[in-house]
């Protein structure tokens, strides 16, 4: 069997016809059901729109080849009832991708101040649970019989291996334990020196707060991280999109019109 040009044409047309209606289809039911408030979803539309980006280019340029082999061949006037709406297609969908750009970029940075608020809230939250705390120890430093209690009850589950009510604690959870008895005990013997305990309360204030600083630090540089290389990665993509999909619709469009003044 010898494969003709018309064959490989008609292919072409065929498969980039399948893929651009596919992939225009895809995009429709991305957008339902819309939720226009909230900028979580306009993200994870825009970065599947961008994902996407790629497929109905494809389509476009298989069209563009197949009818570029097709006018080869034929000394006969192109038609344009079909390439006038691909090449309007093409450039609807680079200025969509054009606006996508400060879009993402302004939802990112909506939604990552909106994080960094939510992770100032918890580090607030756990600051307090810190006070509390050390309020709790001083509290329990004047009560030798409790302290004795608390780190009675930690050397069981310790003795136990871990074990609470037949639930076996994981190794972090154990270790925790096992600081907590060792603070206890610390406490317990500096019960009767005032000034030694409360450097003691002290210190154990400042490591905590130290760990939760390097904690919150932590937090804040994974989220910024993560908000610059998904504002990078999209928008570039879409940017890059909007150029290829507005230079083939325009060109296309030029082209038509001086065909057909």
């Amino acid at each position: 069997m010898r494969i003709t040009s018309a064959f490989i044409t008609l292919s072409l047309k065929l498969v980039g016809g399948i893929l651009l209606i596919s992939s225009l289809i895809d995009y429709l039911f991305l957008l339902i059901p819309p939720q226009l408030q909230d900028k979580n979803w306009q993200i994870n539309i825009t970065n599947n729109l961008v994902d996407r980006g790629i497929v109905p280019l494809i389509a476009i340029v298989l069209l563009l080849i197949g009818w570029w082999i097709s006018d080869s061949n034929s000394n006969e006037k192109s038609a344009t009832k079909i390439r006038l709406p691909v090449f309007i297609i093409s450039s609807i969908l680079g200025l969509i991708f054009l606006i996508l750009v400060p879009l993402h970029l302004t939802n990112i940075s909506s939604v990552s101040a909106d994080l960094m608020n939510q992770i100032a809230q918890r580090i607030g939250q756990q600051e307090a649970q810190i006070q509390g705390f050390v309020a709790q120890l001083e509290a329990i430093s004047r009560n030798p019989e409790r302290l004795k209690l608390e780190i009675d009850q930690r050397n069981q589950v310790i003795e136990a291996g871990g074990v609470i009510q037949g639930q076996k604690l994981d190794p972090q959870q154990l270790q925790l334990i096992t600081s907590q008895r060792d603070e206890l005990q610390q406490i317990l013997d500096l019960s009767q020196k005032p000034e030694q305990l409360n450097a003691k309360l002290q210190e154990v204030q400042t490591k905590l707060q130290s760990e939760l600083k390097a904690l919150e630090d932590k937090e804040k540089r994974k989220a910024q991280t993560l908000a610059l290389k998904q504002s990078l990665r999209t928008s570039i993509s879409s940017l890059m999109l909007a150029i290829a999909y507005t230079f083939i619709g325009w060109l296309g469009l030029q082209m038509v019109m001086k065909k057909n003044p």
